[in-house]
């Protein structure tokens, strides 16, 4: 069983006080008091289990699940301002401590800062970091183009939008090619833009190149076939609306329908785009 994880366990025994759960692949157990009891789990039902140890460096075990667990990044707020450091909101009744020398700019109370989950090995316990660059994975990215990953949204630059990609990497998304609503601390998916060969990387909200262009095309195809053959929507029509209709930027769309006039299925016309019978 791992501390400061979520471990995939079976209920085995079901008492008055709480229940009995086991590691399948370890055959280790563990009692969860039924105040961290989460629904009605019967003998035999795979359970999620939070570990965590209290000051007593007592193991506990819970089903309510904390916001992010031993190797992920998340914002979190400061429930309150103590000697030795920070107590934040975690999700669960245990706080998640942020030691002083762990903290990177002066702290407030009711203020939400992005940190890292760890399991610390001195203390025994799971604490938070600000120092996230030490926890940045130093291995060269391994995705290419369009690979879907995670991403956490951590803050606005002159360029774009900061993120975290897979909890593991620094990447950038461009203003230019945002269209739709983002903000700080909003995890969404996104797709591999490029992966540069000082390791930075470009991502966007949508996938690029031929493979856009093609889902796109069955898409617009379909549209058009469920209106009566035409659609109010052309070279001319705003970014945002684009966006708004099919999910895609206006450049995607800009080629997508443009691939479709060569291949003689729609006709551009001044209002729209209307589509070929053959």
């Amino acid at each position: 069983m791992k501390i400061g994880k979520i471990n995939k366990m079976k209920v085995i025994t079901l008492a008055d006080k709480g229940i009995t759960a086991e590691d399948p692949e370890t055959n280790e157990t563990i009692f969860i008091s039924n105040r961290e009891v989460k629904g009605k789990p019967e003998e035999g039902d795979e359970i999620s289990v939070f570990l965590y140890k209290d000051a007593k460096r007592e193991t506990i075990a819970t089903m309510f699940l904390p916001y992010a667990v031993d190797g992920e990044f998340e914002f979190m707020t400061v429930k309150k301002v103590v000697s030795g450091g920070a107590l934040l909101d975690w999700g669960i009744d245990k706080d998640l401590f942020l030691p002083n020398r762990e903290q990177t700019n002066k702290i407030r109370e009711g203020r939400a800062y992005l940190v890292y989950v760890h399991y610390d090995e001195k203390t025994e316990q799971v604490i938070a970091t600000m120092h996230l660059d030490d926890y940045m994975s130093k291995e060269f990215p391994p995705y290419k183009m369009n690979d879907e990953v995670d991403l956490l949204i951590t803050r606005e630059t002159n360029l774009g939008y900061q993120v975290i990609v897979d909890d593991k990497y620094w990447g950038l998304i461009y203003h230019n090619e945002i269209f739709e609503r983002v903000d700080y601390a909003m995890r969404t998916i996104g797709f591999i833009k490029n992966v540069r060969e000082d390791g930075k990387i470009d991502v966007a909200l949508q996938k690029q190149g031929y493979q856009i262009v093609d889902e796109l095309s069955g898409q617009i195809l379909e549209e058009l076939e469920a209106n009566k053959g035409f659609l109010p929507y052309n070279d001319n029509t705003e970014s945002d609306v684009i966006y708004n209709k099919f999910g895609c930027s206006k450049k995607s769309f800009k080629k997508t329908i443009g691939t479709l006039y060569r291949q003689h299925a729609i006709v551009i016309e001044e209002r729209g785009i209307r589509l070929v019978r053959k």
